[in-house]
């Protein structure tokens, strides 16, 4: 079995830098295009099944290929970005100057710092975890999986499957509309590729690790 994760195209809030976390923000023109792209990669390969984190963004990331395949996008929460309660629609700038204790600590301890009236990176592990592998128990040996999901989850899962410390989870990268590519059993399963951007044409380069929520 393959699980093709595919994190959602850019969107207004990733290009200015605000976080977006459980926000419902559609694509903007360049995430529309990149949506695209990575969809007609998927088209060349035939996949069992589409799922989808329930946040518009993703949903309308994969759009495209559930269209030319036929296939129904299943919604999953479990498989959203990390909540990030107060910061949400705050730039990096804005939050240092808001909550200083609460970010310096974010700094020294990413994965274990819980967003005011949100979550930690670790919380967002243990569900997106949970969501992954009930998935990967729903289909079979040799099945292709699409799913649709978000930066900071997708980096979280990766941290897991590796035994990785979940507060190095910021020392890898995942770009907008990127394929992960995971393999095996439900409960054996591998890393194959990460942040695989080769079906882009234009890609951009990111610094600012906040893009990603």
């Amino acid at each position: 079995m393959q699980l093709l994760l595919v994190r959602h195209g850019q969107t207004e809030y990733n290009a200015i830098g605000r976080y977006q976390g459980h926000m419902q923000i559609s694509l903007n023109a360049t995430g529309q295009h990149q949506a695209q792209q990575v969809c007609r990669r998927l088209q060349r390969r035939p996949v069992d099944a589409i799922y989808s984190s329930d946040l518009v963004r993703c949903i309308e990331t994969i759009t495209p290929l559930a269209q030319a395949s036929g296939l129904s996008i299943q919604a999953e929460p479990g498989l959203r970005e990390i909540d990030v309660g107060l910061f949400e629609h705050l730039t990096v700038a804005e939050i240092k100057a808001t909550f200083p204790s609460l970010y310096a600590a974010y700094r020294n301890a990413p994965g274990e710092t819980i967003h005011p009236g949100g979550e930690s990176y670790r919380q967002l592990q243990q569900r997106a975890m949970t969501a992954i592998i009930q998935i990967a128990e729903r289909h079979q040996s040799g099945q292709t999986i699409c799913i649709a999901s978000h930066g900071g989850t997708i980096r979280a899962i990766v941290c897991a499957l590796l035994h990785l410390d979940i507060n190095s989870y910021n020392r890898m990268w995942i770009e907008n509309c990127a394929i992960t590519t995971l393999s095996g059993p439900a409960h054996d399963l591998r890393l194959v590729t990460l942040n695989d951007v080769s079906h882009a044409t234009d890609r951009i380069e990111h610094e600012n690790e906040h893009t990603a929520v």
